[in-house]
């Protein structure tokens, strides 16, 4: 059986690790002559702290507030991965086959990733991992631990960089 990967979902937020996850997509990209795409997932606020704010700041101002800040904040977002991208890419040996694709949605992070993989058919989900201090090897972060669980499509997961 031979492995072959046209798309490859990379879930990704701006921690400190975000850069080495994005490589080893890209270099996986190289290889197998995939499109990369880079998917952030910007997490919805509770909604008992959405209604505290609504009732101290009023439930018009803060729904114009949300709609305003956004889209600035996915437009952010999605200049920050393409500035990690672009740099990772200056960094590879080989240049990577098609243009990486970008994508910010706003949600809950697990099911989102899970959605977007399936309406690409990804071959393969890429995602870090959060140390958990003294327990970092009996748990993963929880959404990777997540999405490898309920995923039914392979899933590779980079763990942090160890720190001295």
């Amino acid at each position: 059986m031979e492995v072959r990967m046209k798309n490859i979902l990379v879930a990704r937020d701006l921690g400190k690790d975000s850069a080495r996850v994005i490589r080893y997509a890209l270099e996986l990209g190289v290889k197998f002559h995939a499109q990369i795409h880079v998917l952030h997932v910007m997490p919805t606020v509770d909604a008992s702290v959405m209604n505290m704010v609504a009732l101290a700041m009023g439930a018009d101002k803060l729904a114009k507030y949300n709609k305003d800040n956004e889209a600035e904040l996915a437009a952010q977002t999605s200049l920050q991965l393409h500035k990690i991208i672009e740099e990772e890419q200056e960094l590879m040996e080989e240049d990577v086959a098609h243009p990486v694709k970008v994508e910010v949605h706003h949600g809950d992070p697990v099911p989102m990733i899970l959605t977007i993989a399936d309406k690409l058919s990804a071959d393969l989900i890429v995602i870090g991992s959060h140390s958990k201090g003294t327990l970092e090897y009996a748990f993963l972060g929880s959404v990777a631990e997540k999405i490898l669980r309920k995923s039914h499509r392979p899933v590779m997961i980079v763990p942090p960089t160890k720190t001295p």
